[in-house]
């Protein structure tokens, strides 16, 4: 029960120095905050046309989010503008033609990475770096190796499936690229 009292009373005291302490510190004079610069918004001689939908991932949620998206905010309708009496004497229409939209810009055709001339010669190529790389990592001994090099070993394995896979689907560059770093890693645990 003491204990209890003497930390109420504890709570007290310190609230009441701490409240009189900003009372009292007011010997400096206050800051001098200059006025904010001025700043001119110009808006469009034209309005601006609205947006379309932008479509939202499958399952209603946004890439990368685990949160389900927020419903659109309301579209504001267009304001229309003011008609102001027309004080001017009336003159001739203009001669002027009304301009011509311009047609939207063709969609730019997929870029495509060159491939070899002879993909029959590359992709031999690419199965005889893989048969290195599974022939040095089948004469390593895998259970005295430390983790570090039973990590590499496994990435090499890895490796070694992804250049078969894309060699299936008949892209040369990735699959060359997974050989070699397999054969890499192959050749340094050899050592």
């Amino acid at each position: 029960m003491r204990l209890l009292l003497l930390v109420l009373l504890a709570g007290l005291l310190t609230t009441a120095c701490a409240s009189t302490l900003a009372k009292g510190s007011s010997d400096k004079p206050p800051l001098d905050v200059p006025p904010p610069p001025p700043h001119a918004i110009e808006l469009p001689a034209e309005p601006l046309e609205p947006v379309g939908e932008i479509p939202s991932a499958p399952g209603g949620t946004s890439p990368g989010s685990s949160r389900p998206a927020r419903p659109a905010p309301p579209k504001p309708e267009p304001s229309k503008p003011e008609t102001k009496p027309d004080t001017t004497p009336a003159t001739a229409p203009s001669t002027e033609p009304a301009p011509v939209p311009t047609p939207p810009a063709a969609s730019n055709p997929q870029l495509r990475t060159p491939q070899t001339a002879d993909t029959s010669t590359a992709a031999r190529n690419v199965r005889t770096m893989i048969d290195r790389a599974r022939k040095m990592l089948s004469s390593v001994n895998f259970p005295p190796l430390s983790d570090e090099r039973k990590k590499a070993y496994n990435e090499a394995q890895l490796f070694i499936q992804q250049a078969e896979d894309a060699l299936k689907a008949g892209n040369i560059v990735f699959a060359q690229a997974s050989a070699s770093k397999a054969e890499t890693l192959a050749t340094q645990l050899s050592r």
